[in-house]
This record gives structure tokens, C-alpha cells and sequence, in this order.
């Protein structure tokens, strides 16, 4: 029993330490990356990417009324990068009590095919976060947990 207690609390331990938390005072949100991931960043943006370069998301904080330009620049990016895409309609959610605006598409990246998902969340103190990303087909199954995981913790700074 006794072995069992320090299997369970070793468990834990490690998947505490396996996720790494980056807080955005200005903005009030809080996004939690695996520590497996390489991250760099700027006081506005985030680039977080798998180890075996499958996944690749974008944080970017922008005041809200700049958001109109800042999507039809990304939409201009997508179309010089991404190759044949498509998208489905765009779907309102909310996430851990934010609004949120999220569209996915698929398309071809230098020939092999990619989801791209932009999602678009209203922070508490009235910003903007894009989040932006391009997953290989591969790395959507190799990393969906890891991917729904910090989509999900997405969260208001306490």
C-alpha cells in the first residue's frame, strides 16, 4: 500500500511539472503548454511548438479594435503559406467563461496536407488573444491530447 501512495504522488508530481503556465498580466489570461514543447515569445506573442516540429500554435495579444486588420494580414499570410485551403463555418464557444470565435480548415503546406485552426478569445481585460496553428495530419493524432489540452487551459488569470 505504502508503494502504491508513492507511485500515485510521483504521478502527480511529474504531470504537474509536465505542463509550464504563462501568464499575460495585460490581457488576464493564463495558457498552459506541456513542458515538452519548445516555447519563445515577446511580451504580446507566444510560439509554442511540438519537439518534432507536427504542431505549431500561435498566441498573439492585440487591442480589440485592431482585430479586423490583424485577420485580414493573417488571412494574406495563410494564402501565401497554405495551399488549397479550406474551411468550414465559424462556431461562437466559450472558454473557462471567456468568448470565444473559432474556424478550421484544412489545406496543403509544402505538398503534405495540415489543419489550421484560428480561434479568436476576448480576454477579461477587454483584449484580444488569436490563437493561431498548423498541424500536420500526423501530428493532429500524434499530439490531439496535448492540443485539446492547452486549448482547454486557456484560462482567466486568478
Amino acid at each position: 500500500m505504502k508503494k502504491l501512495l508513492i507511485i500515485a504522488v510521483a504521478l502527480a508530481t511529474a504531470g504537474a511539472l509536465a505542463a509550464k503556465k504563462y501568464p499575460h498580466a495585460d490581457s488576464g489570461v493564463v495558457v498552459d503548454i506541456p513542458g515538452s514543447w519548445e516555447v519563445t515569445g515577446d511580451d504580446h506573442s507566444l510560439n509554442a511548438a511540438t519537439k518534432d516540429g507536427l504542431a505549431n500554435l500561435s498566441f498573439i495579444i492585440m487591442p480589440a479594435e485592431s482585430v479586423e486588420a490583424a485577420m485580414n494580414a493573417l488571412d494574406a499570410e495563410l494564402s501565401k503559406a497554405v495551399q488549397n485551403l479550406t474551411h468550414g463555418p465559424g462556431e461562437d464557444l466559450t472558454i473557462n467563461g471567456m468568448q470565444a470565435h473559432s474556424v478550421d480548415g484544412k489545406g496543403t503546406v509544402e505538398g503534405h496536407p495540415v489543419e489550421v485552426g484560428v480561434m479568436i478569445v476576448k480576454t477579461p481585460k477587454d483584449k484580444i488573444l488569436v490563437v493561431f496553428g498548423i498541424v500536420s495530419e500526423e501530428g493532429a493524432k500524434k499530439h490531439h491530447k496535448a492540443l485539446v489540452r492547452i486549448l482547454k487551459g486557456i484560462k482567466p488569470l486568478n
